[in-house]
């Protein structure tokens, strides 16, 4: 698992894997709220660029100075204004469908104490997880089906950072908090941490709207300890040793991982830029990836049916795309697509990892093409060589987005029409990808052997792409409002509209309405998400709605 969420956000490579024709339409999935360490990602725009590093790059968050607060805690949040922003910014962004919540650190930093006996530490860890889960009742019923999403933090740095200003201590703008707990050391600090993570895991471990990813660790595997630790238990340890998720409760996060404050002095508590990212890649790595996912996510197949296939006929299991020795090398991957609903697709994507690049231009600034059939390339499902050349029922350019080409990064694949229209589940689906006329290198892909990294093919029920204008698959149509009781007006002239459609999830009509005006009302449909088909005289809108 090294370097698999640590490389992604090391700083050498800034190529885009953009194509430069296709265009994103951005939807606001994350509110984050919290304290300071929400202010800071919301400042850093960590969470944007994490969701970027897993391929999810047309995913947004939201927040403001109000609900993302320096300084916040638990009381903060129980009743009265935040809460009221709060539900203000989450009926304004029908799209938002999880919150960041990033509290409780505060609680414990400013009431704590080295010499509380254990069952007065207990008593301050439950008071503070009862405002904790009062809050996150709070969030769950701004919306229903809202999930909430608690990181947690990583290990604290006061005994180094503090000591390493001797005779100095007392100016560091930590001392005061760092003494006010009776200077602890880190394995007593860290075991708090530890033990406050726990009861939330628990909670998340029995409520199905609540997640939490440990990342205590995440600095120290990030950034290793590579100069000795000034002060006990000293020692160095190497940058990607650490075990994850809790890494070594006995030493701190390393110093290269906090933030400057104010341009003198190492914070200790909150993370650079750098710090937090990684903590956030790796918890969306592991979480939000799939969550963001579509109606389906599919893993490939793996084993003999993904692999690589050359220009020459040679065959190899690695995921590979590029050119080696004059050789063209196209990726194959399978996906088991008759699981999917019986209806049409409005969307489809796959995702890879970029495991290894080789080759000084890395793919970047060329265009991929993809093929795909209907069950397998070649004479079988495993990958041959004859997969190279057969022919295709379907294929085109994808539209390409995601992560910077670096080792750890994700790049997302949109289809195009004719390849979503041809994916149904009578068969498996394979896709033979391709780089066409590039020379000097490779780019590597992680295969199907761990399925957190494994290649995924993502699927959108809904309305076919079929037909619909080219203006209209970058611009939807405005509806209001979102979400809704009933009623909905379209925001196009009544003249202009030819028929209205509502789809439920597996795509059956389920409201069909002959558009004489540019309002409709759903109140008889159950509460639930639905797809608006609008068809005008110019083209086909299709539009994700919310009755409730």
């Amino acid at each position: 698992m090294k370097r698999i969420f640590t490389t992604a956000i090391m700083a050498f490579a800034c190529y885009s894997l953009v194509s430069a024709q296709c265009v994103e339409v951005p939807s606001n999935r994350v509110l984050l709220v919290g304290d300071s360490w929400a202010a800071f990602q919301y400042a850093d725009q960590t969470i944007n660029d994490g969701l970027k590093n897993v391929g999810h790059s047309d995913k947004r968050f939201v927040s403001n100075v109000q609900i993302a607060e320096n300084g916040a805690d638990t009381w903060d949040f129980v009743d009265g204004p935040k809460q009221d922003a709060i539900q203000d910014i989450i009926d304004a962004n029908a799209s938002i469908d999880i919150v960041h919540l990033s509290i409780g650190g505060n609680d414990l930093l400013g009431d704590w104490h080295v010499s509380f006996t254990d069952q007065q530490t207990d008593s301050l860890t439950n008071e503070v997880k009862i405002r904790l889960d009062s809050i996150v009742d709070f969030l769950q019923n701004t919306r229903t089906g809202m999930n909430v999403f608690w990181p947690g933090y990583a290990y604290p740095n006061f005994g180094e950072i503090i000591e390493d200003m001797a005779p100095f201590q007392a100016s560091h703008p930590f001392f005061g908090t760092w003494d006010g707990m009776g200077q602890p050391d880190f394995i007593t600090i860290n075991s708090i941490l530890n033990e406050m993570s726990d009861s939330v895991a628990y909670s998340a471990s029995i409520d199905p709207k609540l997640d939490f990813v440990r990342a205590q660790g995440i600095l120290q595997y990030h950034f290793g300890q590579i100069a000795p630790l000034g002060v006990a238990p000293g020692g160095t340890y190497a940058q990607f040793d650490a075990p994850l998720p809790l890494g070594y409760p006995d030493y701190p996060s390393p110093q290269d991982g906090m933030r400057l404050y104010i341009g003198i002095f190492k914070d200790c508590f909150h993370l650079s830029p750098e710090g937090y990212l990684a903590m956030f890649t790796y918890q969306a790595q592991k979480f939000y990836q799939k969550f963001l996912m579509d109606d389906l996510y599919l893993l490939s197949e793996g084993s003999t049916m993904d692999g690589s296939v050359s220009s020459a006929g040679d065959v190899s299991q690695e995921i590979l795309i590029g050119e080696t020795g004059g050789n063209e090398l196209a990726a194959v991957v399978s996906f088991d697509t008759p699981q999917m609903a019986d209806t049409t697709l409005a969307g489809a994507s796959i995702f890879l990892r970029i495991e290894e690049i080789t080759g000084a231009t890395a793919i970047v600034g060329n265009d991929l093409y993809v093929k795909m059939v209907n069950g397998n390339f070649g004479t079988s499902a495993d990958v041959e060589a004859v997969d190279y050349m057969d022919t295709p029922d379907a294929e085109g350019e994808p539209c390409r987005h995601g992560g910077n080409a670096v080792v750890g990064n994700w790049i997302r694949l949109d289809l195009t029409a004719e390849m979503i229209n041809g994916i149904h589940n009578s068969t498996k689906t394979q896709f033979l990808i391709s780089v066409p006329g590039f020379t000097g290198g490779t780019m590597k892909f992680n295969d199907a052997s761990d399925p957190e990294l494994a290649p995924i093919l993502n699927l959108r029920y809904g309305a076919s792409p079929d037909g619909i204008a080219d203006y209209m698959l970058r611009n939807e149509l405005p509806v209001y409002p979102v979400p809704t009781s009933g009623p909905l007006t379209i925001d196009v002239e009544a003249h202009k509209l030819v028929s209205i459609e509502v789809l439920n999830i597996l795509g059956e009509v389920v409201f069909n309405a002959a558009a004489f005006d540019n309002t409709i009302d759903i109140s008889n449909l159950p509460n639930g998400t639905y797809i608006l088909k609008i068809t005008t005289d110019e083209g086909v809108s299709s539009k994700r709605i919310i009755k409730r």
